[in-house]
């Protein structure tokens, strides 16, 4: 073993050898993409020239494409091991980019991006809630998920400045290939030792099961439809607030790490308390920090709503993912990652489409703030 987590004892204990090498992976993984991740949706709308409405419709066509691929990506995971399944999809992460640089030159690269995309997504998210699931310490669950989601915060810390950097005095090609060849590195740390893997066929009739016996806590998951609106609406309402890269990435920042310090803490909580309730609680906030940013539309209100979107997501997040990872470990692992996945990806489609014919009708977003806030209340059936 190269290296070894010890994190406070008010935190987590000391987590396994796979959980070490996917916080690592993660950690350089997640740098790339908080570089590029809020700057995305702007380069649709700005460099290429979609409108709102066509640039939801673009995510619709990558949770299409996902929803109905997931399976398959289960299936290669169950085949060749998590790490393995992971390290398949960085190539493709890398192609989505390039095709969006390439996009400006020739506009099949814009429809070959949301396929590439979709077919990273159903490599990377099936094998990485696997591990998850897998090897979590079930007393500390909640503790581990923690402080992989502060290490996913901290890398948003840093990337947005960044990415804001790169893209203003370099340009954003130079911003999508940099962050690939980062995105490149998070291969390294699933290479440090073999993967100890017996492979397990995977059937998609062991995920339909599941859905049949649990239909309103997969139901539930639908709620992430407001994250595509939060990850595709929300970096644009800012950009033609703030209209510079980098005070945009500096105000992100700024407001991630008001909400990093708070994940640990929500996890430490968690796991002695119940998980439901502070899920409920949080989504409270949560569904009200969609609400106040109707009267809060200044530079000072969105750094002041996404301060508080970010700590109240952290109080729903973390619970919600710790009881799922403990409830696929208890049941089957990869058939409820695949439910959990399909379903949320779903909501996310849903979320893109309706998203795109309320902006069309009403050229409004406001409307999509209470949109997401409405998808939002599904968290509740968690």
């Amino acid at each position: 073993m190269l290296f070894s987590f010890h994190l406070p004892h008010y935190f987590a204990a000391k987590v396994r050898r796979e959980i070490e090498h996917l916080y690592a992976s993660t950690a350089i993984g997640n740098l790339a993409q908080s570089m590029l991740v809020l700057f995305e949706p702007i380069f649709l709308y700005q460099v290429i020239g979609l409108s709102m409405t066509e640039v939801l419709l673009f995510m619709a066509v990558v949770y299409a494409f996902y929803v109905l691929i997931i399976p398959f990506g289960a299936k290669i995971a169950s085949r060749f091991g998590y790490a393995h399944t992971i390290f398949f999809s960085i190539p493709f992460q890398i192609l989505f980019w390039l095709s969006l640089v390439g996009s400006q030159y020739n506009e099949l690269f814009l429809y070959a991006a949301p396929i590439l995309f979709a077919i990273q997504k159903a490599l990377f998210w099936p094998a990485w809630h696997a591990t998850l699931a897998r090897f979590a310490d079930g007393r500390q669950v909640a503790r581990e998920f923690s402080f992989m989601y502060a290490i996913m915060n901290l890398m948003q810390i840093l990337g947005p400045l960044v990415g804001g950097f790169l893209a203003v005095y370099y340009g954003s090609t130079a911003l999508f290939i940099v962050g690939s060849i980062i995105y490149a590195c998070s291969a390294i740390p699933l290479l440090w030792s073999a993967e100890v893997f017996k492979p397990k066929e995977y059937k998609y009739h062991a995920t339909w099961t599941l859905y049949k016996k649990y239909p309103a806590r997969f139901a539930g998951y639908l709620g992430f439809g407001e994250e595509l609106l939060l990850l595709t609406m929300w970096p644009i309402f800012i950009f033609l607030l703030v209209e510079n890269f980098e005070a945009l990435g500096g105000l992100v920042t700024v407001s991630t790490l008001v909400a990093t310090g708070l994940a640990l803490l929500v996890g430490f909580y968690s796991d002695g308390h119940s998980k439901r309730r502070v899920l409920r609680a949080g989504n409270v906030f949560y569904v009200l920090s969609w609400l106040v940013r109707i009267p809060l539309a200044s530079t000072l209100g969105v750094f002041f709503t996404d301060s508080l979107s970010r700590t109240a997501k952290s109080m729903v997040f973390v619970p919600l993912s710790a009881t799922t990872y403990e409830r696929a470990e208890s049941t089957h692992i990869l058939p409820y990652i695949v439910g959990f996945e399909q379903t949320l990806s779903l909501g996310k489609f849903l979320a893109a489409v309706i998203g795109a014919i309320v902006f069309a009708l009403t050229g409004s977003f406001i409307a999509l703030f209470i949109l997401a806030a409405i998808f939002s209340l599904f968290y509740f059936l968690v």
